[in-house]
């Protein structure tokens, strides 16, 4: 089913990735952020203002959203705790209501941070949170703020009749990323590495990456789906599990760098989960199957930096 889609967050590290190749398959999409932009299919509004996105959606003409706008990460949030909540549970809020007002699909941007220490039990699930989740289970005030957002949604799909679905991205990454302290590690290990900096690997913790790419197609085959009317959510990532080390020598390896780059240290004790693993068996019945490896991935980040570094 082809779709009229309104992207919030479009001009973020996955929505540049995402909407061209949801374009490249027939679908047409329109681009919404905060940044100035003068393209025909591109508007610029504050998702926390109830205004600006009331403008938005009575103008698009669209049957779906993708909201992926937000403040994200965990550092992020723990820096800028009031900015986090009002964009993620206020800017949420007003997209659910506008949908639910206009009659509009919704697919809503979760995180895997709202697992966690659910992920001290092994493998999560997605039904986990409903049958076990709660706030006080939460690490970070990022998480917090997505699973506030997941419940509203939730509440709006059981009482308003609204269609809609959460996504719960799992160390998601893409070459077209500035290396920054609020960043993943994948992208800072990049960066460090061709300035030959020390990089800071957290010993113990162990994550699977998912290249843009791969979860670009995810997103495709929810938005393609016909939606139900419950709520459900679907974890999207790899399965391919590396501990930081070794995600660190692969860096190091595609950079021609020395394992002695590598400053091994101890996890901090808060806000943090050392060992994410969770199914996707769910979103693999949709027809998903990743197709990048790390070493693939890591090497598209990598020629991009180096890329952006010469034009400098």
């Amino acid at each position: 089913m082809m779709s009229r889609i309104l992207v919030t967050g479009a001009l973020g590290t996955i929505g540049s990735y995402l909407v061209p190749y949801l374009r490249d398959r027939g679908h047409e999409v329109i681009c919404c952020d905060m940044m100035i932009r003068d393209y025909d299919d591109y508007v610029r509004a504050d998702i926390s203002s109830f205004e600006d996105m009331y403008r938005v959606f009575k103008d698009s003409y669209v049957d779906t959203v993708i909201h992926m706008a937000a403040e994200v990460g965990r550092m992020v949030g723990e820096a800028y705790p009031q900015k986090m909540i009002t964009i993620n549970a206020v800017g949420t809020l007003n997209v659910v209501r506008l949908c639910n007002e206009f009659g509009l699909r919704l697919v809503n941007f979760s995180t895997s941070e709202v697992y966690g220490h659910l992920f001290d039990k092994g493998v999560v699930f997605e039904s986990d949170i409903e049958f076990h989740g709660n706030p006080f289970m939460t690490t970070n005030i990022y998480a917090l703020t997505k699973l506030f957002s997941e419940a509203i949604v939730k509440h709006y799909v059981d009482n308003y009749g609204l269609k809609a679905v959460s996504v719960r991205p799992f160390m998601i990454y893409a070459a077209n990323e500035f290396p920054s302290k609020y960043r993943s590690a994948m992208i800072n290990f990049v960066h460090n590495a061709l300035i030959d900096k020390k990089l800071i690997v957290h010993k113990g913790t162990t994550r699977a990456w998912c290249y843009v790419s791969d979860f670009a197609e995810a997103i495709r085959l929810i938005v393609e789906l016909p939606f139900k009317d419950t709520y459900e959510a679907f974890n999207v990532g790899s399965d391919e599990y590396h501990t930081s080390e070794e995600v660190a020598r692969v860096v190091l390896d595609a950079c021609g760098k020395s394992y002695d780059l590598m400053e091994l240290i101890k996890p901090p004790n808060k806000f943090l989960t050392r060992v994410k693993k969770f199914s996707i068996e769910k979103i693999k019945g949709l027809g998903y199957k990743p197709q990048v490896s790390l070493k693939e991935g890591v090497k598209n980040v990598v020629e991009w930096q180096r890329r952006r570094d010469d034009s400098e």
